[in-house]
Parts: C-alpha cells; structure tokens; sequence
C-alpha cells in the first residue's frame, strides 16, 4: 500500500487502523424531525483493505484528490489547499456524513504532518493547521475538547452521545491486503 501510495503515513494513523482498522465515530440524538437517532459522523478507511469493485485506498486517494482538484477550481474561496501529491498537499483519512474531510498537509516526514480540515462551506477556512496527531484530534473531540470549532458534540451531555466504538464492516466484496 505504501509503494502504491508513494509515501508512508504517519505512525500514530498506522498504529490506529492496524488496531481498529476502518472505523465509524457516530453517536445517538435528536433527528430534525424530533426522534432519537444514530448518525455516522465520521467514517475512517482502512488502507489495507480493497474496496468493492477493487478500488484500493491509494486509488481512492487519487480519485478523492481528483475531486478535490475540481471543487478548489470551482469553489478557490473555500477549497485553497493544494492537492496531494503535490508537495505540503492535502491528503485526507476521514469523511464526514455532511462532506467534510479531515487530512494531513503533506510535508517533510510524515509523523510530523499537521491536521487540516476542509468542509462546507468557509467553517474551517481561518484554522491553522493541527499540531497534533489523528488519533489525539479523534480523543480531544469525543472528550469533549475539540480541536475545531463546530465538531458535532459527541461526548456525553453534548448534542450527541457517543455510542461506542466498533471495527468497521469488511463485506465480502472488501479484502485485506
């Protein structure tokens, strides 16, 4: 995975997904139309494996950047990083259920890869890249302390309650590699 993807990744994300491998953060509350609910918030891939129809993460990767390249020409105001593999480019490892996407800037070694956010709108545009890792950004937000303003509250007595935390599904068209 890492030939194809041409770059390491950052050890704390390795260590993470060799434990987890692909995960969903979601949490239990209100709906719009009033009822309680689970929502998937955040859904994290695991590099190792192959997707349906054979797509590999590296390949999602590339296709993910594809679409970036094109929103940063339609949208220059909202989507102004540059895009992996360019160097210090945005390379992402979560999605959100409202088409936010969580990602490292990659430059220099990968363990030192800061944190950025992308998403709808403007919400993130002034943020300073993260000096901290994914798994201590996905700690401080389900601790309560997020590391950027408007997180979904998933901690308990926020908006939303964090269920638990489960491995993700690995169908029977998804392989380990």
């Amino acid at each position: 995975m890492f030939a194809e993807l041409g770059t390491g990744l950052p050890q704390d994300f390795v260590a993470l997904i060799e434990r987890y491998g692909a995960f969903q953060v979601g949490g239990l509350g209100e709906s719009d139309d009033g009822t309680r609910d689970y929502l998937e918030f955040l859904m994290v891939a695991d590099p190792r494996v192959v997707r349906s129809h054979g797509v590999t993460w590296a390949q999602a990767a590339v296709m993910r950047e594809d679409t970036y390249r094109s929103l940063r020409a339609q949208f220059p105001d909202t989507y102004m990083l540059a895009a992996w593999p360019e160097p210090g480019g945005f390379l992402g490892w979560g999605t959100t259920i409202d088409g936010d996407w969580f990602g490292w800037l990659t430059e220099g070694d990968p363990d030192e890869w800061p944190i950025v956010a992308e998403g709808r709108g403007d919400q993130w545009i002034d943020e300073p890249p993260l000096q901290n890792t994914a798994t201590e950004f996905l700690l401080h937000w389900l601790s309560g302390v997020p590391d950027l303003p408007y997180m979904a509250q998933l901690w308990e007595g926020g908006e939303w309650e964090p269920v638990e935390c489960r491995p993700g599904h690995r169908g029977p068209a998804a392989t380990q590699t």
